[in-house]
């Protein structure tokens, strides 16, 4: 009997680790310089600036792009859907403009050591799929530039959850710039141009032609920017560079006013919703069918130019209290030959993958997809992609020269000495 005491203990013991090994196992993740998340338990990544006037649902519509100079902190925030406890990190590493990494060393760049601990997290409250939210306030930078923030597990670096862009500008040039119709007449109602000038007065550059790397980008995001544009003109004696263009360098499809549904709530119908079902795990939140908008007039519509709000409608407390809803998306359409239809957005940080594929359903004649979402306010667009990777959203959205977009100057350079890039200058351009 003692025998079979020690047998029996011993077995459970090796079941005990083998479930610790299998828990604590991974694989070694490499680091990606851009918005990725690597686990799909990790959900609504969330890196904006906070407002003087306190932390409100609306602050995340704002880029992570911040001026060195201002106490305005960045505020990370992700939730987490795994049950298990989980200590998270969070490190920082300097780019150069063309997002890689930078030869600086950690203590050029950071004040202190480069290694923070996420403390805030807060569990879920009165929802049918709880998880842990959790948030952080990045630390202070020492230098302006491009910057990827890195939050891993249990002090594994190689066990990364998440990486986020953010920028930190000093503005050691004067940019200004507006947004006009294309100048060449064949994309006149379809494209929108944006001159700019840069005036570069009490500021040291040795080649301004060569030594700045100047970019424009729609809408906050990474996947419409232009190429690094050469200056049309330099004005050596006034310091000053003409960004004026006449084979479209400049030039961006303007597209259309973005889609848009209130999932804030799911006790009422709000904007664009058909149909809620309560189920007994999970709430399903059915959006009215939809319809191609190509070829149809310019319609003036205020939207958040494709980003995302989380908000509860009944308690205001988005964080904490928006529940993760199915949403079903339908576009009616006939099937594209040899073309894949994605729901796009920042809520999938503008990626295309498996997610956000819709698939083609004959009885219903029309795209479907059910994604899972926390409750919020949501842009969004539906984007084609061919066989050869060609992506358009004008398929089903059409694009004009009338729609309202933001568009950013980006402007860096490595100072005399420097062994890293600078973004020196800086602007927000509206559509007017």
């Amino acid at each position: 009997m003692k025998n079979l005491i020690i047998i029996f203990t011993l077995f459970s013991l090796t079941i005990s680790a083998q479930k610790k090994k299998n828990r604590d196992y991974f694989e070694p993740k490499k680091i990606i310089y851009d918005n990725h998340i690597y686990e799909p338990y990790i959900r609504t990544v969330q890196l904006y600036p906070t407002l003087s006037s306190g932390k409100t649902a609306q602050a995340s519509l704002n880029p992570p792009v911040v001026n060195l100079q201002d106490s305005q902190p960045l505020l990370l925030e992700f939730d987490c859907l795994n049950p298990e406890y989980q200590s998270f990190r969070v490190k920082v590493f300097h780019c150069n403009a063309d997002w890689k990494p930078s030869v600086l060393n950690e203590i050029e760049y950071l004040p202190e050591y480069n290694d923070f601990p996420i403390n805030d997290y807060r569990n879920s409250f009165a929802t049918k799929i709880p998880y842990t939210h959790f948030s952080i306030e990045l630390p202070k930078v020492k230098l302006a530039g491009n910057y990827v923030v890195m939050v891993y597990k249990n002090r594994n670096e190689e066990d990364i959850m998440l990486t986020c862009r953010f920028m930190v500008y000093q503005n050691r040039v004067n940019v200004g710039g507006r947004v006009s119709f294309a100048n060449n007449v064949q994309k006149r109602l379809s494209h929108q141009q944006v001159n700019l000038g840069i005036s570069f007065s009490g500021y040291e550059i040795i080649d301004p032609k060569q030594d700045l790397k100047v970019i424009i980008r729609q809408n906050f995001r990474d996947d419409k920017v232009t190429k690094p544009l050469v200056p049309f003109m330099v004005d050596s004696y006034n310091k000053k560079l003409d960004y004026q263009f006449y084979d479209g360098e400049n030039q961006f499809e303007g597209g259309s006013e973005f889609r848009m549904f209130d999932g804030r709530s799911t006790q009422q119908k709000l904007v664009n919703i058909s149909k809620i079902i309560q189920g007994e795990r999970e709430s399903i939140i059915e959006l009215y069918p939809e319809k191609t908008q190509n070829h149809l007039a310019y319609i003036s519509v205020n939207d958040f130019n494709g980003m995302y709000v989380i908000d509860n409608y009944e308690t205001n407390k988005g964080e904490t209290e928006s529940d993760y809803v199915r949403v079903s998306f339908m576009l009616k359409s006939d099937s594209l030959e040899n073309k894949k239809v994605y729901v796009n957005g920042a809520f999938n940080d503008w990626q295309l993958d498996s997610r956000n594929l819709m698939h083609y359903v004959p009885e219903s004649q029309s795209y479907e997809l059910y994604m899972q979402l926390k409750q919020g306010i949501y842009n969004y667009n539906y984007l084609t992609v061919d066989s050869q990777g060609n992506k358009s959203e004008v398929d089903f959205e059409g694009t004009h020269s009338q729609t309202e977009n933001v568009y950013e100057v980006l402007v860096y350079h490595r100072p005399i000495g420097a062994r890293a890039d600078a973004l020196v200058g800086y602007s927000m351009i509206k559509t007017q």
